[in-house]
């Protein structure tokens, strides 16, 4: 079994209730797709790990545990400053196990090792964080789908989050276009791989959704109400294959 796989196996599926969306979360898609979202555009770590066909190019996150050093994947919120930051112009190394070595030598140095710590890296940078806290992964209630564009009753964000969310007319994810009856509250989350709009209706609207592909729809969304609108990442064989997703504002 790989260690993908495994880290499927044991991912943890939350269900329950919860009172406001989570800053970071994994979101899984009705046909088995998962997302990483953050409603913030900062103070999160998006551990996806990538080695080039050389081998000399890479980055990804480690977890510290009793000075081992286990590769993980996922989306990590980090609401303070890493305890070690290094940047180099050049490159601090071209081996993905002189990178672990690094690493180790410098949590020994500084009496680390025993820490339970997380560790995000590439050729030209390491960053250590000691509070993180890793995003969890969802099942909403699925309101309304038109092919793979989704759209999920969520809990309302924390209010001390400040969110800026735009008034809009509609919005565009790859090749579905939705027109909102009435201006909505909008914004354009950090979402991957996918795109991902969280969407307030301050009144009851209906959302009129076109597609080539799926014809036109539509769907009466409650007001006072937060949904996330999502497309997980087009298959490349898929007629909807394309990258667009854009608010439209209603000024």
């Amino acid at each position: 079994m790989s260690q993908e796989d495994q880290v499927k196996k044991y991912e943890v599926k939350i269900l329950k209730q919860i009172k406001y969306l989570p800053i970071v979360f994994m979101l899984k898609h009705t046909n088995g797709q998962v997302t990483k979202i953050s409603l913030i555009s900062n103070h999160f770590i998006n551990c996806s790990k990538y080695v080039s066909r050389s081998g000399m190019t890479f980055n990804g996150c480690f977890r510290n545990i009793d000075d081992q050093l286990d590769e993980v994947k996922g989306i990590y919120y980090t609401p303070v400053s890493p305890i070690i930051s290094v940047y180099r112009r050049n490159k601090i190394t071209r081996s993905l196990e002189d990178m672990k070595n690094i690493i180790l030598k410098e949590l020994e140095l500084l009496n680390l090792s025993s820490k339970e710590l997380l560790i995000s890296y590439s050729n030209y940078s390491i960053e250590v964080y000691d509070y993180f806290i890793k995003g969890q992964l969802y099942e909403f209630h699925l309101t309304y789908n038109q092919g793979n564009l989704e759209i999920y009753e969520v809990p309302p964000p924390n209010g001390e989050l400040n969110l800026s969310l735009n008034h809009v007319s509609s919005l565009t994810i790859y090749n579905h276009e939705i027109q909102f009856s009435n201006t909505v509250l909008a914004t354009d989350l950090f979402s991957t791989p996918g795109s991902t709009f969280l969407v307030h209706p301050q009144d009851a609207t209906v959302f009129v959704i076109k597609s080539p592909d799926h014809g036109e729809n539509s769907v009466m969304l409650s007001g006072n109400k937060y949904y996330l609108i999502t497309h997980p990442r087009p298959r490349k064989n898929k007629t909807d294959w394309g990258n667009k997703s854009e608010l439209q504002s209603s000024s």
